[in-house]
């Protein structure tokens, strides 16, 4: 049972580095927002956990586009499942409601730019 344990400490802390090592990486694309959620953000990791980043980014780019833009630029050396979308999106409600609400309930912020009142 050690071993277990092993596996899933050194599988978090992987998982915990390379999450350090992308957010700068998404701030510089204009990463509004950053939230973690799933396995990572609930402390259930395990020997195969991948982390998952809703992103909220003010973008024209396409859905894809935008994926394809931040799978290159972070080149991500872990699993990672991305989720970008527009405040726009958001407001409109093109964000599945199960994907929110596993958001909402589990989710935390690890990034989000200070608006200024000038």
């Amino acid at each position: 049972m050690p071993f277990k344990i092993g596996l899933k400490t050194r599988r978090k802390k992987m998982l915990e580095q390379e999450l350090k090592r992308i957010v700068p990486i998404l701030i510089k694309l204009g990463a509004e927002k950053i939230i973690l959620f799933g396995s990572l953000a609930k402390g259930n990791v395990h020997k195969s956990s991948d982390f998952d980043l809703f992103i909220v980014m003010d973008t024209d780019k396409d859905f894809m586009e935008r994926l394809d833009e931040v799978y290159r630029a972070c080149k991500p050396r872990v699993a990672v499942d991305f989720f970008v979308y527009t405040p726009k999106e958001i407001e409109d409600g093109l964000v599945s409601p199960v994907l929110l609400k596993e958001i909402q309930k589990h989710g935390r912020v690890i990034y989000e730019k200070k608006r200024t009142n000038l």
